[in-house]
């Protein structure tokens, strides 16, 4: 019994060491393959750790890039890059079209009379200019160019070396620098502080791709020897210019007939003559009759451009005729304040479409145009009102009653809306004056 106890007692033990050991084994395994995972876990961790850090690093040089300037090294710019950082200058947003406007693709002009117009504009267009390239104690190194763009009645002209952007806007053919250095109508801006400003700004590479090179301008020796400005082929590129509506246009929407007239020291306004100012020397007149076919009145520069003054074709404002102040003021602000624009680079088809419309004479006398002349008749009668007007009547709003010749010769017509009210009137003197009523019987406007 003893003996068998014993037996039991040391089965006990071993069955017990068995047991340990084989939880001590199972125990030291698990701890093996946790250390093993552990290691994977952390060798795993650090990698994900030097990866996010690496993306950081990558999206860091991203935004980096993503706020360049295109610029890499100062001593390498280029002129639309230089030209890109000025148009960035707070200092220029008034006179110029600026960067932000150039990538919006639109801009605000104001006129001589100081109306704002919205302009669409895609790219800016750099156009050298052999006679500004001429002008005497110009910066070293100095290209000038003309803008295709500009927000006034006024050409813009910028100039570029490595130091320097020089803006110039100007009314008049500009001979030597010094005229111009330090006047309000100019602006020099120091490239090397450009850089230093906009180097990391990402604009200046966008509006830099905006800016193109196009044809240079003619040079006044090739004006001379190459083109007569005396010519209905000139003519032609002057109105095609100035009125882009008839530009491949096809056969013009009215059978209208072109002339050219010589108006320097002409009155602006013939109806006040006390108060208002003369036409300068060289300023010429296309003219279409009818009158709602347009008018041009311009002069030509010399230099591939043209000065157009926004001169009304007709004066119905009573202003013009009644008020001495108001028509001496907007006489001078006409004059003293054209819009220079490059002469547009006609096809041979829209010349000879053009050419067409005139009727080959060059008027250079002081007679009124033939349709403010001609005696008025029942066939003629509407065509004055749409010369006043200075378009066709509005059909499509008002109904327009047949006209009627009074007791005193007088030719007159009254006009309804859809709705069968009076809207107004129009009384036609024998000599071609109209004189427009309102629906009350007041008086709106007069003029030919």
């Amino acid at each position: 019994m003893v003996l068998l106890k014993k037996q039991f007692l040391a089965g006990i033990v071993l069955v017990s060491s068995l047991t340990i050991a084989g939880c001590s084994f199972s125990i030291g395994g698990n701890s093996d393959d946790t250390k093993s995972s552990n290691s994977d876990s952390k060798s795993e961790s650090t990698s994900n750790k030097s990866n996010r850090d690496s993306n950081n690093e990558q999206s860091g040089d991203t935004k980096d890039n993503g706020n360049e300037s295109g610029i890499k090294d100062e001593s390498n710019i280029t002129e639309q890059q230089s030209i890109a950082m000025a148009m960035l200058e707070p200092s220029l947003e008034s006179d110029i079209v600026t960067g932000d406007e150039l990538l919006s693709g639109k801009y605000t002009r104001t006129s001589g009379a100081g109306e704002r117009q919205e302009q669409q504009v895609d790219t800016l267009e750099l156009s050298e200019s052999p006679e500004l390239n001429k002008m005497k104690n110009k910066p070293d190194g100095m290209k000038f160019y003309g803008l295709s763009e500009s927000k006034g009645s006024y050409a813009t002209i910028i100039g570029v070396n490595k130091e320097e952007v020089v803006y110039i806007m100007t009314q008049s053919a500009i001979f030597d620098f010094n005229e111009v250095k330090n006047s309000e109508t100019s602006k020099t801006l120091n490239i090397s502080d450009l850089y230093s400003k906009y180097k990391d700004n990402r604009k200046v590479a966008n509006i830099a791709n905006k800016i193109e090179y196009g044809d240079p301008m003619p040079s006044n020796n090739e004006d001379t020897s190459n083109v007569d400005t005396n010519s209905n082929e000139y003519y032609a590129k002057v109105w095609l210019t100035a009125l882009p509506s008839y530009r491949d246009s096809g056969d013009s929407e009215m059978d209208a007939e072109l002339e050219h007239q010589n108006i320097e020291g002409d009155l602006l306004n013939p109806y006040n003559e006390e108060n208002t100012v003369k036409y300068p020397k060289g300023v010429q007149r296309l003219a279409g009759t009818p009158t709602a076919a347009g008018q041009v009145v311009y002069k030509n520069n010399g230099d591939g451009t043209i000065s157009i003054y926004d001169v009304p074709s007709h004066f119905h404002d009573e202003r013009w005729l009644e008020d001495d102040d108001y028509s001496q003021r907007k006489s001078e602000d006409i004059i003293n304040n054209p819009k220079v624009v490059k002469l547009y680079n006609a096809s041979n088809d829209e010349i000879e479409q053009t050419v067409e419309m005139f009727d080959g004479s060059n008027s250079n006398d002081d007679s009124d145009s033939e349709d403010s002349s001609e005696k008025v008749t029942r066939e003629n009668v509407i065509d004055k009102v749409e010369s006043y007007e200075g378009s066709t009547l509005d059909t499509d709003t008002y109904t327009y009653k047949e006209p009627e010749k009074t007791d005193d010769g007088k030719w007159g017509f009254s006009f309804e809306d859809k709705e069968g009210n009076l809207a107004g009137s129009y009384i036609i003197d024998d000599d071609g004056e109209v004189t427009e009523y309102d629906e009350d019987g007041d008086k709106v406007g007069s003029g030919y």
